[in-house]
């Protein structure tokens, strides 16, 4: 699905810059339409990347209390579409990197030859801090990476005015940084290499540079004499390739379109505008916007689970509705879940040694891709300590066996090493006070109670008493993937009296 995507999109990204070069007509300059063609060029390389992005996943906190709202991410209304069967997946996958790389191939082949040449070539001058260079393997003048101005041995004849401009026109490439940006129709070539207008549009980009360049040469030289000059360069150079890795001055080919250019005194020639490259991308994203919504509708439940620490794998998601459905996390945490009907469901997150978080019930719809992340708290401890009263004066104690979280997962428990057991006050006994005191305690990493909270107790006396207890208990810490966490304890003291 996402292939056909980005097929799409490259193919709307540039029919779209066709449609606007062809309304522009005459009011554009030739260094605008070379704007457009490369970031043209530009959106088809990133539109890959652009076609993954998501909206952010909606989080869940906590266990039972109250969540955030549910969320969907709305994708395509239309039925899921069918995909290929994994051997034609495959097929084509092989197909189109074996493409891929032959044009790599060609295209770096290029590069190293070129390479060669310049190594080869003798030294001519050095223009406005550019060297130039003349080369024997080249027929036309040509800007090569460094950046390199190369003349054709047959410039040592050229009349002054025809140097001049070569080197005018070359300098303008250089100025312009037009290898940087052929670099992104090179590339979009290696990427669609199977589609025409991938070298279509590569190819208009390469055009509108030499013009636009052509236009920075006629503000000093008169377009006649230019015109002369260009027509000079590309009949020497008939009938010899020149290679694909340098910009050619004049190609034959081309010069027609371009000697109607330069002779042409109404023609725009100016700058780049920055109101219609804005126009550009504007245009450019309004193409491919409806891609960007129009996302793979076969999955309908996607997301990870998470604690404070990281991923969570092996968490158990529980969809109950008309239908139950229960699935886990692998080992990056995340899950996906395709194929469910529409309806509601209730959401439950279950691990070993966290809080088990619930959502309620919330709609699946067809064509909608729900997205949600969920991250777990480390389940509490509780500890509960019987104190009896006796007879009067008499201390006796009966602890009760606490409850821990479970060792699963990345949760290793906290235990308790060393406990001090309440005493009953005499001022309480005498007074026949007896009841439960709630406290919640917070474990911290080193295993020491750091912070201790009074929740209910019938008096003061007993309070005290439970609290100074329970400040003096140490635990193993509680490690979750290794490290120490803290963890809250909620600890029942029992005061009872004989009757």
């Amino acid at each position: 699905m996402l292939e056909l995507r980005v097929l799409l999109g490259m193919t709307l990204l540039t029919v779209s810059a066709a449609v606007l070069m062809k309304l522009s007509g005459r009011r554009w300059s030739a260094a605008e339409r070379h704007s457009v063609w490369s970031v043209t060029l530009l959106l088809v390389l990133l539109l890959p990347l652009l076609l993954r992005l998501e909206p952010p996943a909606v989080v869940f906190r906590g266990s039972t209390q109250e969540v955030q709202r549910f969320v969907v991410w709305v994708g395509s209304a239309e039925a899921p579409q069918p995909t290929l069967p994994w051997p034609s997946a495959k097929l084509l996958a092989a197909l189109w990197l074996t493409g891929a790389l032959g044009v790599a191939a060609w295209w770096l082949l290029g590069f190293v030859r070129v390479a060669g040449m310049v190594a080869a070539s003798k030294e001519h001058s050095t223009h406005a801090g550019v060297a130039v260079r003349v080369c024997a393997g080249l027929r036309m003048p040509a800007v090569a990476a460094g950046p390199v101005i190369l003349l054709p041995e047959a410039s040592a004849a050229w009349p002054l005015a025809r140097l001049q401009m070569v080197l005018a026109h070359e300098l303008a490439h250089v100025r312009r940084r037009d290898l940087w940006w052929r670099l992104a129709g090179t590339l979009a070539c290696c990427l669609f290499w199977f589609h025409p207008l991938a070298w279509w549009a590569a190819a208009q980009q390469r055009k509108e540079s030499e013009m636009a360049c052509d236009d920075l040469v006629l503000r000093n030289y008169p377009s006649a004499a230019y015109a002369e000059e260009l027509v000079g360069v590309a009949r020497e150079a008939s009938g010899y390739p020149t290679p694909a890795a340098v910009m050619a001055m004049a190609k034959p080919r081309e010069l027609e379109k371009r000697l109607v250019a330069v002779l042409d005194s109404e023609r725009k020639r100016g700058s780049v505008s920055a109101l219609r490259l804005a126009l550009t991308c504007v245009v450019a994203l309004l193409a491919v916007s409806p891609l960007l919504a129009w996302q793979d509708s076969s999955v309908q439940m996607k997301g990870s689970v998470k604690d404070l620490v990281g991923a969570i794998p092996g968490a158990k998601l529980l969809l109950k509705g008309a239908t139950d459905y229960t699935f886990e996390t692998g080992s990056d945490g995340t899950y996906s879940v395709t194929g469910l009907p529409e309806g509601e469901y209730t959401i439950e997150v279950l691990k070993p040694g966290y809080a088990a978080l619930t959502i309620g019930k919330r709609r699946v719809e067809i064509g909608r891709t729900v997205r949600a992340d969920f991250h777990l708290q480390l389940g509490g401890l509780r500890e509960t300590v019987n104190v009896s009263g006796g007879e009067a004066g008499a201390d006796s104690t009966a602890p009760a066996a606490p409850q821990r979280i479970r060792i699963s997962g990345n949760v290793q428990a906290a235990k308790l090493l060393h406990r001090v057991v309440p005493s009953y006050p005499r001022e309480a006994k005498e007074a026949r006070v007896e009841g439960t005191v709630r406290l919640s305690a917070i474990v911290g990493k080193d295993g020491d109670v750091v912070r201790l909270t009074l929740l209910m107790s019938p008096s003061a006396e007993l309070a005290r008493s439970a609290m100074e207890a329970v400040r003096q208990w140490k635990y193993q810490p509680t490690l979750l993937n290794g490290n120490p966490v803290e963890i809250e304890t909620a600890v029942d003291v029992n005061y009872t009296l004989t009757k």
